[in-house]
């Protein structure tokens, strides 16, 4: 097996943190391109607009602007600056947005961490790792935070 890009996609959630060294030491194994990933899903605000002042631009520059922040601290002091890094924000549906990214770059592995959603809220929405792990053009290496406690039916 050889790998030359490897996909970490993040929420900067405390598992994908937990992720992103299994991603690194791949990469660097490899000496494999490292992409960091990032997707904002869609606004969606009540009906009757009643969230205040704040209007659509306002609310979307100021989240571009902790991802942007959010991605660069990710990069400045967590991953070896001899390891090629690129970082990616993109808008929509997670799932979509990582399978299409990895297809139209050439991914040849994505490193992402799982929440482990269980129960009724894994019915109503599925689990955004598992789509991937479905969809994926590329192996999938699925990381489970070790605090993450999965219940069984």
């Amino acid at each position: 097996m050889q790998f030359s890009k490897i996909l970490v996609p993040t929420d900067f959630s405390e598992s994908a943190k937990y992720a992103l060294p299994f991603a690194i030491d791949l990469a660097q194994k490899y000496k494999a391109s490292l992409h960091i990933l990032h997707v904002v899903e869609p606004i969606v605000a009540p009906v009757d607009f009643a969230w205040g002042t704040y209007s659509y631009p306002d609310i979307e520059k100021q989240l571009s602007g902790y991802v942007d922040e959010s991605l660069s601290k990710i990069v400045d002091e967590q991953i070896p600056q001899d390891l090629v890094t690129e970082v990616t924000n993109l808008h929509g549906k997670p799932w979509r947005e990582i399978v299409s990214f990895a297809k139209d770059e050439g991914m040849e592995l994505i490193v992402m961490a799982t929440h482990g959603l269980s129960g009724l809220s894994h019915a109503i929405y599925g689990s955004t790792a598992e789509k991937i792990v479905r969809k994926a053009p590329c192996p999938v290496f699925i990381v489970r935070h070790p605090d993450v406690k999965f219940e069984m039916p």
